[in-house]
């Protein structure tokens, strides 16, 4: 076959390298170009083919998520001034000693949490337990760590004993000391409700490493069991735990809490625990969200608190916890694994 060739009209001709994908519009035939015109050029050797290769790589996204074994995108690589980076600000890392009361032995572990209102921090209670051999010693946030060195970063002391606690729902608030919110701002809290596919955004220190997000195919699943529990298939790892999940408001909707993605499994997804459920059991961060203009849960969800809940801040009523709860400190370890 004889190719088409173009009629030269020196005010309008178009030159198409090959290989190149560029956005052309009908001066390529020698017609009159169109706004709107969103033809695609191709190699003439493609000719015929049903499918048109890409002879243009997709540039290092592709394969930095190849590289990295996952989505995560570093905080530091945003202009302070974008409003990601502005979200992010007052989300840190966590870390706690905890000592087994039977041995004696300490340990550390860090999860990642965020800044609210009232100096107080959001984390997991597997975090932060409050039953079990495991106890907490010190624990404390490391702010805009950013960068493997820590230029930068600061820390501030949380009290180990938590405010509010839920092993069920998973949460815990503590106080935290310095007034860091005064440097880094404070997240937003939504009950709404979070339907199937939602599309959502995770900001954590996955392995403790720099604060990074994870946006790439980060959505709700669409068939949701019934309860607190959101499941989702958005990348985190051991480290990402205590974490939120925030929508297209910019507004916390769930706190993650544990991993099961599997990659060769799509069915497959990591947990996290609604905010509405959250709100419903929590005082102090429903009267936050209250606040701050945010769909708040009207009724509390069912499910125990642990014992030694403290009834004054949180309103309500401890209640023992069952012995083989899905949260034992002997598994704790685990889930900060992502396991």
């Amino acid at each position: 076959m004889t190719p088409i060739r173009r009629r030269r009209r020196p005010a309008r001709s178009v030159p198409i390298a090959a290989g190149l994908l560029l956005a052309v519009g009908p001066a390529v035939i020698g017609t009159a170009p169109s706004a709107r015109a969103q033809s695609i050029g191709f190699d003439p050797a493609d000719y015929g083919r049903a499918q048109l290769p890409s002879r243009q790589t997709t540039g290092d996204a592709a394969a930095y998520v190849d590289q990295n074994k996952g989505a995560f995108e570093p905080i530091s690589e945003l202009d302070p001034k974008d409003g990601l980076a502005a979200l992010a600000r007052p989300i840190g890392r966590v870390d706690i000693v905890l000592r087994n009361a039977r041995t004696g032995q300490q340990v550390g572990a860090s999860c990642t949490g965020a800044l609210l209102p009232g100096d107080y921090v959001l984390t997991n209670h597997h975090c932060l337990p409050q039953s079990g051999d495991l106890a907490p010693v010190k624990a404390s946030i490391l702010m805009d760590y950013l960068t493997l060195d820590g230029k930068g970063s600061r820390r501030f002391e949380i009290d180990p004993k938590p405010v509010e606690f839920d092993a069920r729902l998973d949460y815990a608030l503590a106080r935290v000391a310095g007034n860091p919110s005064a440097a880094y701002g404070t997240v937003r809290l939504s009950g709404e409700t979070v339907p199937g596919n939602r599309s959502m955004l995770v900001i954590h220190h996955p392995l403790g490493r720099p604060k990074v997000m994870s946006r790439f195919r980060c959505f709700a699943m669409k068939d949701q069991a019934e309860g607190p529990d959101l499941r989702h298939r958005c990348d985190t790892l051991g480290g990402s735990s205590g974490s939120l999940m925030f929508d297209a408001s910019v507004a916390g909707i769930a706190l993650h809490k544990e991993g099961g993605l599997d990659p060769k499994d799509p069915s497959s997804f990591n947990k996290a625990t609604r905010l509405s459920a959250i709100l419903g059991r929590s005082r102090i961060l429903s009267e936050i969200a209250a606040s701050q203009g945010r769909p708040v849960a009207a009724a509390a969800p069912a499910g125990d608190a642990p014992a030694g809940t403290p009834p004054a801040k949180t309103g309500a009523a401890p209640s023992p916890r069952p012995a083989d709860g899905p949260l034992d400190p002997a598994g704790m370890n685990a889930i900060l694994r992502g396991r």
